[in-house]
């Protein structure tokens, strides 16, 4: 995911090394050490946890399923490694967090103080840095970054940014917030996500693109509330797979067959609401053309008809 640049850890993209891909990577480069140097050479301290705020983006949708073991951990072994907190924009008197969200809600569990780098930085480094410390660990979930992806979006941060953030490229960064653009009310049927990768989330965003999809997953979640996160998006996926094939199949009209009682002629129509086709064919050496040609001269009076018994039906 990751590779080392004089020591520092810069998000690994795959952009052509050449013209604008050289600019973008170093652009990226140049972004990731300003934010690392930040965070350079400082003194680890104890703090209230009473004193720290969350960070002003939420990085996690949930604690993690190992949370309670992780505070075990905590309290046998201690915190061995310090989150990263600044002083708080609007309040000096207070720290918000930058990253170690559960080191610090452990801590609060404990009754214990949180160790902490305290750093003086600006709100871009502190998504960078917050985005690279969670992109480094296992068990942040694809819908998590996906979210957060969302989140630096809304915020207004750049593409640049937000590549350097999560580590990605532009490829990866457009499929995250693709998923994430998924309505809010059935995300949250799958909590935090996990267990689940990208394309599972990324079949659901394409299925759901399909007209009248959203509202027909709403409702059929309402069925699956017994069942849990994984299993839930399987079985939606399936849903609406099948409803996808029955729209295919309603599409494809059954052709129709028409023949003379002669036998000399026979047509076959075809098509569905956008688009419909009449097909005349001879047989045994007929001369079709002056039928089509005694059809097409009709057309006139036959829509007439059409539309003088369709009123009628409608009264």
């Amino acid at each position: 995911m990751e590779k080392k640049k004089n020591g520092a850890s810069v998000p690994r993209t795959d952009f052509p090394m050449m013209g604008a891909g050289r600019s973008i990577m170093g652009s990226i480069d140049e972004l990731t050490r300003k934010a690392d140097l930040a965070t350079s050479g400082e003194a680890i301290v104890d703090l209230d946890t009473a004193d720290v705020d969350p960070s002003f983006i939420q990085d996690r949708l949930d604690d993690g399923e190992d949370f309670e073991e992780f505070v075990r951990s905590i309290e046998d072994k201690e915190q061995q490694q310090p989150a990263l907190v600044r002083p708080h924009p609007q309040d000096r008197a207070r720290y918000m967090l930058v990253f170690g969200r559960r080191r610090w809600k452990a801590a609060r569990r404990l009754n214990r103080k949180l160790r902490a780098v305290v750093k003086e930085i600006s709100d871009l480094e502190h998504v960078i840095l917050q985005g690279q410390e969670n992109s480094a660990r296992a068990n942040l979930s694809y819908l998590e970054r996906a979210v957060y992806a969302k989140q630096l979006s809304d915020r207004g941060y750049d593409t640049l940014t937000m590549l350097a953030a999560l580590s990605c490229d532009k490829s990866a960064l457009s499929k995250l917030l693709s998923v994430a653009s998924i309505p809010s009310d059935i995300l949250e049927h799958f909590g935090a996500g996990h267990g689940v990768g990208r394309d599972r989330f990324y079949e659901l965003k394409r299925l759901l693109d399909y007209p009248g999809f959203s509202a027909l997953a709403t409702k059929k979640l309402s069925e699956f509330a017994d069942e849990e996160p994984t299993e839930r998006l399987s079985k939606l996926i399936l849903f609406l797979q099948s409803q996808k094939q029955r729209r295919k199949s309603k599409r494809k009209a059954t052709p129709r067959r028409w023949t003379s009682d002669d036998s000399s002629i026979f047509v076959q129509t075809s098509g569905n609401k956008r688009k419909f086709s009449i097909a005349l064919n001879a047989e045994s050496g007929a001369d079709v053309s002056s039928f089509g040609e005694f059809i097409s001269d009709q057309l006139p009076e036959l829509y007439t008809q059409y539309l003088n018994q369709k009123s009628s039906k409608e009264e």
